[in-house]
C-alpha cells in the first residue's frame, strides 16, 4: 500500500506544472524536486547573470579604451597645434632672413631670391589652413618643407 501511494505521489509529482516554484503548488514542486528542474532553472539564471556581467565589464572596457583614445587624440592635437605655432615663427625668421640676403644680392640673384620668397610664401597659407584643423601628420609635413626650405635658403646665403 505505501508503495502503491509513494508511486501515486511521484506520478502525480511527475504531471504537476512547471514554472515558477511560488505558483507551482505542492505537487509541482515535488515534481520539480524529482525532476531537479529547479537546479536547471538555477543553474541557467546564473550562466545568464555570469554573462549579462561579463557584457557589462567588456562594455566598461570599450568605454574606457574609448576615453584613452580621445585623450590621445586631444593631446595629439595640442602638441600638432604647438608645432604649428613655432612653424609660424620660424618662417617668420626664413623671411627676414630672406629679405636680408636679397638685398645684399640683388645684381647676382638670378631670381632665386624670388622663387625662395614664394616658396616660403606657400609654406605659410598651408600652416595657416593646417591651424584651422590641426592634426600631427600635417605638422610633420609642413616641418619636413620648412626644413627644405632652410636647406634652400643656407644654399642662397652662399651666393
Amino acid at each position: 500500500m505505501r508503495r502503491a501511494l509513494l508511486a501515486i505521489a511521484l506520478l502525480a509529482a511527475a504531471c504537476g506544472p512547471t514554472g515558477p516554484a511560488r505558483e507551482r503548488g505542492f505537487f509541482g514542486g515535488l515534481s520539480a524536486a524529482v525532476s531537479g528542474e529547479d537546479e536547471r532553472q538555477a543553474r541557467a539564471l546564473e550562466a545568464q547573470a555570469g554573462r549579462a556581467e561579463a557584457q557589462a565589464l567588456q562594455a566598461r572596457a570599450r568605454a574606457i579604451e574609448a576615453e584613452r583614445q580621445r585623450e590621445i587624440s586631444a593631446a595629439q592635437v595640442r602638441d600638432a597645434e604647438q608645432r604649428l605655432a613655432a612653424l609660424s615663427t620660424r618662417i617668420g625668421g626664413m623671411r627676414q632672413e630672406l629679405a636680408r640676403l636679397q638685398a645684399e644680392r640683388a645684381a647676382r640673384d638670378q631670381g632665386q631670391g624670388a622663387a625662395l620668397g614664394q616658396r616660403i610664401e606657400t609654406l605659410e597659407r598651408e600652416r595657416q589652413a593646417a591651424a584651422a584643423a590641426p592634426d600631427p601628420a600635417t605638422a610633420a609635413r609642413l616641418e619636413r618643407q620648412a626644413a627644405e626650405i632652410a636647406r634652400a635658403l643656407e644654399n642662397y646665403r652662399r651666393l
